[in-house]
């Protein structure tokens, strides 16, 4: 039941540039299952589990089941207060619990959190310690804003014009350029139209981590850029022309735009500039360096792989990672924390120098097939320490691996503790070690020894943190500063909103989802 009933009006949500504070003057967002917005303010979670909200136009607070409530953006998507720490320990259900471990045992794993005190999470739910995560600061971590991002194409290299009026799109010609979709905290390519770029034109470091969730219907044609610049690139015919011949004799109009298909890199320098991509299939990858010279021309160089570790044509979803460094060349590829490929710095052909300059910052995704729908979501950019490997790539059913900072040295066997000097015990087959804590990058336990993750309460929020995290559980009665929840591993916890960005409810049963009801 809805107490104080309004109008849930369908406002646009305009993202504001990153600042020290959050503005008294930015609202928090709720968004509803059936599609509706609404901009106000958080009031928290009352005793009888409804959330309530306020606006300055409303005679008192209203009051709506979370059933009915999709996602409720906190402040912008920016804290009050961001986490000082990226070390986080990732349970069984997927959830990130950020924090600084304090102590290890047989029975429990204890993180220390200035969210959410003391918390004591059973081992067997303990999936991977991380100490010292991606190795730098994190640069970008959502989307949470949908005015963040920019949509563009070789005939709208600027950005795509306003999209047109609600129910008016079908009205559109048939070959104008099709448009990404952001719903929630994640983008969606489901247009048949002739394919649109979305990117973020800045944020990436020189020595970068981009990692993201993917998600795929049909077959995967993906192509991800990174550290683009979005140089624009001039039409063959106008390089030889003089200013006096283009003044008397001006461009043609412009040609139909042309639809980006499998396997199809030639258009790529035209949407990303100077840039490094990635270009995913279901069964294959490859990686293209594109160049735009002084004169506005493009290269592209195909540079050919071994796909014999890609194995992503029976499943429909996966984490890709690149670790790249713009300066020298040097990229990886991981899929699903498992090592896929790598590529050394290099000269393309023609004379076009793949190492990118400063202005190369940008990041972006182009879907290329004709009919490959995709949902990129849970995007993070950080800096990377350099270290060209992950502790899954060796995860084992009875050892746990532990990974060391330099990204070479590893060790199989088993964590036995933590000492009151911040040091890990290990045993392994050469010995007995101790490893100082802020040595060690991951922690992956064995297989055998995790719990089964418990089943995710029908009434579920995640509570995303910022710049990395998210606790999930049951909600339970609490105010704008922090709510309760019924955590199936960490028990009953209060969680402080000075970190949090989002509120996520019911994210696997929501009335409208326009990923799987769509189609």
């Amino acid at each position: 039941m809805i107490k104080n009933p309004v109008i849930p009006w369908l406002l646009t949500f305009v993202g504001l540039s990153a600042a020290p504070a959050v503005s008294p003057a930015i609202t928090d967002l709720l968004r509803f299952a059936n599609g509706d917005q609404l901009h106000g303010k958080f009031m928290g979670i009352n005793d009888d589990l409804l959330a309530v909200w306020s606006r300055e136009d409303l005679s008192a607070p209203s009051e709506f089941k979370t059933s009915q409530i999709r996602q409720i953006v906190l402040h912008g998507a920016r804290p009050l207060k961001a986490l000082g720490s990226l070390s986080y320990v990732r349970l069984v259900n997927g959830d990130r619990v950020p924090g600084t471990i304090t102590g290890i045992d047989d029975e429990t794993v204890t993180v220390d959190t200035s969210y959410a005190g003391v918390l004591r999470i059973p081992r067997k739910h303990a999936a991977m310690l991380a100490p010292g995560p991606l190795g730098g600061r994190v640069a970008y971590h959502g989307p949470f804003i949908e005015d963040e991002w920019k949509m563009i194409h070789p005939s709208f290299p600027d950005g795509l014009p306003p999209a047109p009026a609600a129910g008016a799109e079908n009205n559109e010609p048939d070959d104008q350029p099709g448009r990404w979709t952001f719903s929630g905290s994640a983008w969606y390519w489901q247009s048949k139209r002739p394919c649109t770029a979305l990117i973020r034109e800045s944020g990436m470091p020189d020595r970068s981590v981009l990692r993201f969730e993917l998600a795929w219907k049909n077959q995967l044609s993906l192509a991800i850029a990174f550290h683009a610049d979005f140089q624009k690139v001039k039409p063959k015919e106008d390089e030889n022309r003089g200013e006096e011949e283009k003044k008397d004799n001006p461009p043609k109009a412009k040609a139909p735009i042309r639809r980006f298909m499998p396997g199809d890199s030639s258009g790529l320098p035209a949407v990303f500039g100077n840039s490094n991509i990635i270009q995913i299939y279901s069964n294959y990858m490859m990686l293209i360096r594109t160049h735009v010279d002084k004169k506005g021309q493009a290269v592209a160089e195909r540079l050919q792989m071994n796909n014999e570790h890609m194995r992503l044509g029976d499943r429909n979803h996966a984490k890709v990672e690149i670790r790249s460094t713009r300066s020298t060349g040097e990229i990886s590829l991981f899929i699903d924390d498992e090592f896929i490929a790598q590529w050394e710095g290099s000269k393309a052909g023609d004379g076009a120098d793949t190492k990118a300059d400063a202005a190369t910052t940008g990041f972006g995704f182009l879907a290329q097939g004709a009919d490959s729908p995709v949902r990129i979501s849970d995007i993070v950019v950080s800096e990377w320490n350099g270290m060209p490997d992950s502790a899954r790539s060796l995860q084992v059913d009875e050892q746990d691996i532990v990974l060391m900072t330099n990204g070479t040295d590893r060790f199989a066997g088993k964590v036995d503790g933590l000492d009151s000097g911040g040091k890990m015990r290990f045993s392994g087959k050469l010995g007995e070690f101790q490893f100082p804590l802020e040595e060690v990058a991951e922690v992956r336990f064995a297989r055998k020894r995790l719990g089964t993750a418990p089943d995710a309460p029908t009434d579920q929020v995640t509570v995303r943190l910022s710049p990395l995290g998210s606790v999930s559980g049951r909600p339970l009665a609490g105010d704008a500063t922090a709510i309760g929840i019924a955590s199936p591993i960490l028990g009953n916890i209060k969680v402080s909103m000075e970190p949090a960005v989002l509120l996520e409810f019911n994210s696997s049963n929501t009335t409208i989802d326009d990923w799987d009801s769509d189609f």
